[in-house]
């Protein structure tokens, strides 16, 4: 087998509007012009959030399938510490494919890798999960090998000042976060060589839910990404592959501009499904609201109680009647499967009207400020149907791919297998199609 390397790069919620600047700075126009494009953008999946879609970015698989519904594992707890970090999915991605073929992978901050085993070079996206947790600590819990311990060592000096009090706000704060990937992902494509690379940034995401979809602040992170994309081709070079990689720029979900920020169990409460403490903690619950933002995931206690459900399916299509509770479309969980291939354990999904991100508070304020520290109450966000507002990227170049290829459209299912089939190997259950016309 003739062995290929790739190097993916996944800039969180960056879409097509951003690549107009983008395609004017120097390291796009030298590494990825002329190359491939998907002009009017990739079709996220549903739910269009950050695991889900990146889950479905390296198996080829809808959430129905892989099994991701959320960032989250479902609780009626704090989501703070119910990140999938480790994802927990069932069928074969892109890293276990490679290594069966002998290609040596490498992750970096991508979503859901946390204890992987098919990556030989492994730095998850994952956060210190309480105080007193140490770097080394976390990432070896993480999945983190001794060799790449010192690597994230050795550039801790780029993560954000009182990292070590513990805990998302203090770790993950971005941009700075991202210069730590972005430092690490250099030092293993110029120390280990990896065959197959992929590099996830949270700076685009982070900066539309705190101030907006558009504004002077993208130009700052686009202007960024072109400083990322040299440096990690850089070390492409210093490794001595750079003309043997093939670079692909994509991204997972496009964001929208939200007016309000609605708490769905306030309702839930009032008619009863719901009960709370001094603290408003949930301490017990019959029907339960579990956002994605801009959809929700309806759980019922006791799915086999049929009163329970015809009163909840009842009550949700009422208030979606009534217009002010930022309900677009109620699915049953038949409908969801059906039309949008998304199935869990959940009985119905709530869709957002356009306008309304749903929370997880089950007191109130009913509806609820902008809180940039969630992303689910931002001044923008996303969790619904992906055919909305700006849409996802996918730019590629490199030795196996054609040069000025343009597609209108494609789904971000059908990734894996494009990445697959450059590389070629099989890649088992993929429900998406490979993009043959961008290959060689």
């Amino acid at each position: 087998m003739n062995k290929k390397r790739l190097l993916v790069c996944s800039v969180d919620a960056m879409v097509c509007e951003d690549l107009e600047l983008l395609k004017e700075l120097p390291n796009f126009r030298k590494y990825l012009a002329g190359g491939c494009e998907v002009t009017e953008g990739m079709r996220s999946v549903y739910p269009s959030v950050t695991y889900p879609a990146h889950v479905s970015m390296i198996t080829g698989c809808y959430p129905g399938t892989h099994g991701l519904t959320s960032n989250f594992r479902f609780s009626v707890k704090p989501k703070e510490q119910n990140w999938l970090w480790h994802g927990g999915y069932q069928v074969e991605d892109l890293f276990a494919a490679a290594k069966k073929a002998s290609y040596t992978t490498a992750a970096i901050s991508w979503p859901a890798t946390a204890g992987n085993p098919n990556v030989d070079w492994l730095m998850a996206e994952y956060w210190m999960p309480k105080p007193g947790d140490t770097l080394r600590s976390s990432f070896s819990d993480a999945g983190s090998s001794e060799e790449m311990l010192k690597i994230i060592e050795a550039n801790q000096c780029y993560l954000p000042e009182g990292w070590q009090q513990g805990g998302k706000a203090a770790f993950m704060q971005w941009p700075v976060i991202d210069d730590f990937n972005i430092h690490v992902a250099c030092d293993v494509l110029r120390e280990k060589k990896p065959d197959v690379c992929f590099v996830h940034t949270g700076t685009f995401d982070t900066y539309r839910h705190r101030y907006g979809l558009f504004g002077p602040w993208m130009k700052e992170a686009v202007y960024r990404l072109d400083g990322y994309l040299g440096a990690l081709m850089e070390a492409c070079r210093a490794g001595g592959f750079l003309e043997q990689v093939n670079l692909v720029l994509v991204s997972d979900h496009g964001q929208r501009s939200i007016s309000r920020n609605l708490n769905l169990n306030v309702l839930f409460a009032d008619q009863g499904w719901i009960q709370t403490g001094a603290e408003g903690e949930i301490l017990d619950w019959q029907a339960v609201s579990f956002s994605n933002a801009m959809s929700s995931l309806i759980y019922l206690r006791c799915p086999e109680d049929e009163q329970l459900r015809q009163q909840v399916y009842s009550h949700l299509l009422q208030w979606k009647e009534e217009g002010i509770y930022g309900i677009g479309t109620v699915f049953t969980a038949k409908e969801a499967w059906e039309q949008h291939h998304l199935k869990g354990n959940f009985s119905f999904v709530v869709e957002s009207d356009g306008y309304t991100s749903f929370g997880d508070r089950a007191v109130r304020p009913l509806v609820q400020a902008f809180d940039d520290s969630d992303y689910r109450l931002g001044r923008a966000t996303h969790g619904g149907l992906p055919d909305f507002g700006p849409q996802p990227v996918f730019v590629a170049k490199g030795p196996d791919f054609q040069c000025y290829r343009m597609l209108q459209r494609r789904d971000l299912i059908d990734e894996a297998p494009t990445y697959a089939r450059l590389l070629g190997i099989p890649l088992k259950h993929s429900d998406g199609k490979e993009m043959e016309e961008f290959l060689r």
